[in-house]
């Protein structure tokens, strides 16, 4: 056989099993219609397929009420959710912004169509994780002087504390350290909205969180200095305890204890 022959039939060949790639994917892709809705109104809609998934959109805070949250969109009637456990709870719904896939919307869809309702609730009536104590830390080392690394201590050291009070290995491994960068406005605003923090560890002073700040000062238990020496420079901070939680109240304990105080400021432990 010539050459010029084999080529073409080579070039034939390739072509056709292109072809028939294309037409087998074209014969699978059925298209699911997503629409997203709120209060009976449209928010927005798209297309997924085994091959393309949708973006899930956001709504207007004017829609949300005081002390209400937006979670994300779901398929069920809020009265069929499931609250026993915060793990049960997130696997109804899907996040704004997170992307719908083909599998995930396929089982819900009646005649090639999906409906989510956005699901806004009352703060109090979301199913949160046990957590024997939560501490939000100001992740902005320039103004606390707070680290990574200084957060990975304390939480170690906290942990033989705690022990060591009779506190439960079980209830020390829920103890959460969640950091929080930016400025003092989104940050407070941020830990409000989280609604589960007990101790506040690196922002300013008592006025700072609440006027520059939006956490309520009727909120704040307990405001006490903090120093720590960061880069060579004394940065003059706060434990703020804003919840009567006692996995709270023991994290504040030990941040004022002698062996934290040394460990931020070495000179004085000298």
């Amino acid at each position: 056989m010539k050459l010029s022959n084999i080529i073409t039939l080579a070039l034939g060949t390739a072509c056709s099993i292109t072809f028939l790639s294309g037409c087998a994917a074209g014969f699978f892709e059925e298209e699911i219609n997503v629409v997203f809705m709120n209060e009976g109104e449209v928010v927005d809609s798209g297309v997924v397929t085994q091959f393309k998934n949708y973006k899930t959109p956001s709504i207007s805070e004017a829609y949300i009420p005081t002390d209400f949250r937006f979670l994300g969109w779901t398929t069920y009637d809020v009265s069929e959710l499931d609250y026993s456990s915060p793990s049960n709870f997130k696997t109804q719904y899907i996040g704004a912004g997170r992307m719908v896939h083909y599998m995930e919307a396929k089982p819900h869809a009646i005649n090639s169509t999906v409906t989510y309702q956005a699901l806004i609730m009352h703060k109090d009536d979301i199913p949160k994780e046990y957590h024997y104590a939560v501490v939000a830390w100001y992740d902005k080392a320039g103004t606390s002087g707070l680290t990574q690394t200084n957060i990975d201590w304390v939480n170690e050291h906290l942990s033989t504390y705690l022990s060591n009070e009779g506190v439960s290995q079980d209830d020390i491994n829920t103890v959460v350290f969640r950091g929080y960068s930016g400025n003092v406005g989104p940050t407070t605003g941020q830990i409000l909205y989280d609604g589960d923090v007990d101790v506040m560890f690196g922002w300013g002073s008592l006025s700072n969180i609440t006027t520059t700040g939006s956490i309520p000062e009727q909120s704040v238990r307990e405001s006490v200095p903090f120093s720590l020496i960061y880069n060579g420079e004394t940065k003059n901070r706060y434990l703020h305890r804003i919840s009567d939680n006692p996995g709270g109240i023991k994290v504040m304990e030990f941040l004022q204890s002698e062996e934290v105080t040394n460990y931020f400021n070495p000179s004085t432990g000298e």
